[in-house]
């Protein structure tokens, strides 16, 4: 039996992720803030097997808790799918004084992956970020990455920790080269989920369900003709072409690595 741990797992996309994934027979490990929701899923879903980690992905603490609590239980994670995130509008500080949409959707999945890699299956493990379409704006500010120095725009924010997800990735399997990891990036497309409360819901968003969603991430999990293939971009069961010539150079991934490393690094190894 395979195991699959997945981030935000309680609502939209991350619950069909593991609903889809407890019924393909995986050992399913997904974190939440939500345990009342988490207890229906874990009731639903009663004859497969699954566990629930309680996490806050705004707190490094909560995130730190959760990594060891998996690591000293998982020994030979098979897929890590990176799906908890924000989306904010007004400028908001996590528990650690950070701005919430790079907190949340970049850092805090950085420092969860980076503490549970030693676990994750060295021969054909596979770490899935998810990252979304609004990279394309080309946006970071190295200098003010936390937008403390200039008028906050939500829009910009998640969009530039988007861009950081991709980042991530690459690096990460720059460094993961000499293993069988597979680390990959996938944007989901424009779903009604949660992530849009902040917005009212627009009506761009459109009607695609979580699972329509979800299916990026299904196929960068288990899709075989992957194999030995990273720093893909990947939207449904297709290599998107329309990652940008910015969110590909190196040069500015490790730049952005080397300072992401500097606000989560205290929380590495505790």
């Amino acid at each position: 039996m395979k195991t699959i741990i997945i981030t935000g797992g309680t609502t939209g996309i991350g619950k069909a992720l593991v609903e889809y994934f407890a019924k393909k027979n995986y050992s399913v490990i997904f974190t939440g803030r939500n345990t009342s929701i988490a207890n229906e899923i874990l009731s639903q879903l009663s004859d497969y097997q699954l566990k629930f980690y309680e996490t806050d992905f705004s707190s490094f603490e909560s995130v730190s808790s959760s990594a060891n609590k998996i690591k000293d239980n998982y020994h030979n994670i098979d897929v890590l799918i990176n799906n908890a995130g924000v989306w904010e509008m007004e400028f908001k500080e996590t528990k650690n004084g950070i701005e919430t949409n790079f907190a949340v959707n970049h850092l805090s999945p950085m420092l969860f992956t980076l503490k549970l890699l030693p676990n994750i299956n060295q021969k054909s493990g596979r770490i899935v970020n998810t990252s979304s379409g609004a990279h394309r704006r080309n946006i970071l500010d190295l200098d003010d990455i936390q937008w403390r120095n200039k008028p906050y725009d939500g829009v910009s924010t998640y969009s530039q920790s988007k861009l950081c997800n991709i980042f991530f990735t690459n690096q990460l399997a720059e460094k993961l080269a000499d293993t069988g990891i597979l680390v990959n990036t996938v944007h989901p497309g424009i779903v009604k989920t949660e992530l849009f409360k902040n917005m009212n819901n627009p009506n761009w968003v459109g009607e695609r369900t979580s699972f329509d969603g979800a299916r990026s991430a299904i196929f960068a999990s288990e899709d075989n003709t992957l194999v030995n293939q990273s720093k893909l971009y990947i939207y449904l069961e297709n290599l998107d072409e329309n990652i940008t010539d910015m969110a590909k150079d190196l040069n500015l991934s490790k730049k952005v690595w080397d300072i992401s490393l500097n606000y989560i690094k205290a929380y590495l190894f505790n």
